[in-house]
């Protein structure tokens, strides 16, 4: 009769010992979480007070003694040093406490939790590894999508690709800077007197209207009158003319004046070929890209609308070509989500400032990086780039995505 009863009693203190085990796996978990939330919380709210800079082992100590303090704090107070239930009050009550704590400040205060977790909940890994380790990245996505739970972000925004110009009405134009240029002698070609300013002199030379070439040409010849270098490392691009594809070095014009408009800060190519009798050079896209263009084929001419702005302009189209881009480490996803560090490498010989890298998948968002506020001739500048994604797509386009810009200054 012993033997008969000992195995339902056996089998209880298993199970008992299996929910005691199990009890304090969930709260060493939560302790985890609540941690990892708390310090999250607290590295928010020190970088937006001015003036106050909290240390590291402040941050894990107030943590410390908010997740794991107060429920220990409270089982001596309770049970008065008796260790033994101390010990076990331990393994249930901080799980309570602190899965309890998350739940309320979810309800209470969940935008604050939300803004905190997406920005600093990848600051331990950050710290320990790195920008672009995995555990960054990791632990960034992990924050994102738990703060979305808490409190959903607003819709990502729509990011223009390179180049890209509103439609210009008649209230975007400065029309009294207007140019008027007559068509050639059949209509064949479109000639205007156009003034290089380069670091030397200026030169007003003429130049045809070349709808098909991507970028403004200048001979080595006109090059060296300037004053402009060409160095032998200078960037090289195959550019799209009227009369085909054509490649060459680019390098940095100062300005480039046509009538009253002055457009400063142009990348030109350094084409002998497309020198002849008539011309001297070409006027590209990234010239024709700051009007608005009025054909009027019955009288033979072509308007030149100049857009209004009172910002300096965009030369993201210009400047893409003078840089080298790349993610640092591998091109990852963890929950739907990138965190990549895009490094701009600037191989040009002029400093680039205010520069905003995009990433743009085939089959999927574009997704803008962190201002970069300048990169040095030769330097490297580092934007992060954060948000939703996918890898997915097709089989011709699955994994693929660019890198681009979509804002940069000289």
């Amino acid at each position: 009769m012993r033997r008969r009863g000992a195995a339902p009693s056996t089998l209880k203190s298993v199970l008992m010992a299996l929910a005691w085990v199990l009890l304090g796996l969930g709260s060493l978990a939560s302790l985890v979480v609540a941690i990892w939330v708390v310090v999250s919380m607290a590295r928010a709210a020190a970088l937006t007070r001015t003036g106050f800079t909290a240390s590291t082992v402040w941050i894990w100590l107030v943590a410390l003694t908010i997740t794991i303090g107060v429920p220990f704090a409270v089982a001596v107070w309770k049970h008065q040093g008796d260790s033994r239930r101390i010990s076990l009050t331990m393994a249930w009550l901080p799980m309570l406490w602190n899965a309890g704590a998350i739940l309320v400040t979810m309800q209470i205060v969940p935008d604050i939790l939300a803004s905190a977790l997406r920005g600093q909940g990848a600051w331990v890994a950050q710290e320990s590894f790195g920008d672009s380790h995995s555990a960054t990245r990791m632990m960034s996505a992990l924050g994102h999508h738990v703060a979305d739970l808490a409190a959903p972000g607003p819709e990502p925004e729509d990011v223009s690709t390179r180049g890209t110009l509103p439609l210009s009405g008649f209230d975007e134009v400065d029309v009294s800077k207007a140019i008027s240029v007559p068509f050639a002698e059949k209509g064949t070609a479109i000639l205007m007197d156009v003034t290089l300013r380069g670091p030397d002199a200026e030169l007003t030379l003429p130049y045809l209207f070349d709808t098909g070439a991507s970028y403004t040409t200048i001979s080595s010849k006109t090059a060296k009158a300037l004053g402009v270098q060409v160095p032998d490392d200078a960037p090289t691009l195959t550019f799209n003319t009227a009369s085909g594809p054509r490649e060459s070095r680019m390098v940095h014009l100062p300005a480039l004046r046509m009538g009253r408009v002055e457009i400063p800060g142009l990348l030109v190519s350094v084409c002998d070929p497309c020198v002849n009798e008539r011309n001297e050079g070409l006027l590209g896209l990234n010239v024709m890209r700051e009007f608005f263009v009025q054909m009027d084929y019955k009288n033979q001419r072509m308007q030149l609308l100049p857009r209004a702005s009172e910002t300096a302009p965009n030369r993201a189209y210009d400047i893409e070509p003078l840089v080298e881009l790349k993610v640092e480490g591998g091109a990852e996803l963890w929950l739907g989500r990138v965190r990549w560090m895009v490094l701009v490498r600037n191989r040009g010989t002029v400093p680039l400032r205010d520069v905003v890298p995009v990433v743009r998948f085939t089959d999927g968002p574009t997704l803008r990086g962190a201002s970069i506020d300048e990169i040095a001739p030769g330097k490297v500048g580092r934007s992060l780039v954060e948000g939703k994604a996918s890898l997915d797509g097709t089989d011709d386009s699955k994994g693929h995505y660019t890198l681009g810009l979509v804002e940069a200054y000289w």
